[in-house]
């Protein structure tokens, strides 16, 4: 998956967060969890030939490629006291003031 692919990927994940949150899923297995998530990739023309469904869902496995990179990012985030979001950090250094001033309702 390009670049431009995986932001149009990421665009459709935020724009149907409905769909893979616990009133969607319940008690899915994974597998379904991983369906969900192979059709927001369908959904968002973010797989062809030469990245396809089944490589998709076989990439979700992949924990060299998935879970581990993520688990690094969120310990960085620990590490810079990174709790909740928007937080920013820019070269090592948490921004400090950079939360957004305005509430759910705007």
């Amino acid at each position: 998956m390009g670049r431009g692919a995986l932001l149009k990927y990421a665009d459709t994940c935020f724009e149907n967060q409905e769909s893979f949150m616990n009133a969607a899923i319940g008690d899915a297995r994974k597998s379904e969890i991983k369906a969900v998530f192979a059709s927001l990739a369908e959904k968002a023309g973010a797989l062809d030939d030469s990245f396809t469904k089944d490589m998709f869902l076989a990439e979700l496995d992949n924990c060299e490629n998935t879970v581990k990179p993520a688990f690094t990012e969120h310990k960085i985030a620990l590490g810079h006291s990174v709790y909740d979001t928007p937080i920013h950090v820019i070269d090592e250094k948490l921004v400090p003031s950079t939360e957004s001033t305005w509430g759910a309702d705007e």
